[in-house]
């Protein structure tokens, strides 16, 4: 391939990054990567389902094997469990993966949830992570309408990409794959994380946390030493958890990414994403972060 040709192939690439969320429904993600990388510990709160188009996705469930999927497979991630994922290209171009995550609005729905409820024993998958090596063409074609119509559009009813969302989950049932729902987290982490995702740049005080716990500073810090984490380290897992997935799926600035999760210095955000994962902001996008 020619360098313009390339340049221009590059630059399609990151016009096609997309990242889209609908609140209680859930996210919808087209997410490339210009190296192949491992990244480890991260926080899986709702289901996913993931379509691999290029490279090779590999998931690693805190217990059990892990499970590799090719272009063309499928994975499905239960929520509320930490993975460690390793994308690798093997085409020389880059790692490419579609996702749909869902929230309690689709997988509360009576009808879904009584369809699970009949499913014969031990006929369905109980796996941390899924796989489909065959995907059916209509299940495909399911998934696709349900990430385009998770895109901002108001003319485009929440019940209409409810339905769409709700479609995809009953093609995976027919497929012997349940989309699970985490029970309630008790701990403290994960209340503590639902809250710093609802604004990442937010000046997150440890007084502040407490109180919006209902609980004093010192016993919030005993509770998160008995999770073995500290607040310090949750805030700055859960921006750099972030700020990837804005790597990913986004062609934002990197300097705009810092930003957005709490950083004004895009090198102190630099060397807290490389503390965190092993390799800088700009290995996400390899070769193709001179478009960004």
């Amino acid at each position: 391939m020619s360098r313009r040709n390339h340049a221009m192939s590059a630059s399609g690439a990151e016009l096609a990054r997309t990242l889209h969320v609908r609140p209680g429904l859930g996210v919808a993600a087209h997410v490339m990567q210009g190296e192949g990388l491992e990244i480890v510990r991260i926080r899986v709160e709702r289901p996913a389902v993931i379509l691999v188009d290029r490279g090779i996705k590999s998931v690693q469930p805190a217990s059990g094997r892990a499970v590799r999927a090719l272009p063309g497979q499928m994975l499905l991630l239960a929520g509320g469990q930490t993975v460690d994922f390793h994308n690798r290209i093997t085409d020389g171009e880059r790692y490419e993966a579609r996702w749909l995550m869902f929230g309690g609005a689709v997988l509360d729905d009576p009808y879904f949830l009584a369809t699970v409820q009949r499913l014969p024993a031990g006929s369905a998958d109980s796996s941390p992570v899924g796989l489909l090596r065959r995907v059916p063409s209509g299940l495909v074609e399911a998934f696709e309408r349900a990430r385009q119509g998770m895109a901002p559009d108001p003319s485009r009813p929440e019940a209409v990409v409810r339905q769409q969302m709700l479609e995809v989950a009953h093609w995976l049932l027919a497929e012997g794959l349940v989309l699970r729902v985490p029970p309630n987290d008790a701990r403290i982490s994960g209340q503590i994380r639902a809250m710093l995702s609802t604004q990442l740049d937010g000046d997150w005080r440890s007084e502040t946390i407490a109180s919006s716990l209902a609980m004093s500073e010192a016993t919030l810090r005993r509770r998160l030493a008995v999770e073995g984490v500290t607040l310090r380290e949750l805030i700055a897992d859960v921006r750099m958890a972030s700020a990837l997935v804005l790597l990913q799926a986004t062609t934002r600035p990197v300097s705009d990414i810092a930003s957005s999760v709490g950083y004004d210095s895009p090198s102190r955000f630099a060397v807290r994403f490389r503390d965190r994962f092993g390799f800088a902001p700009t290995a996400v996008r390899g070769h193709l972060r001179a478009s960004s």
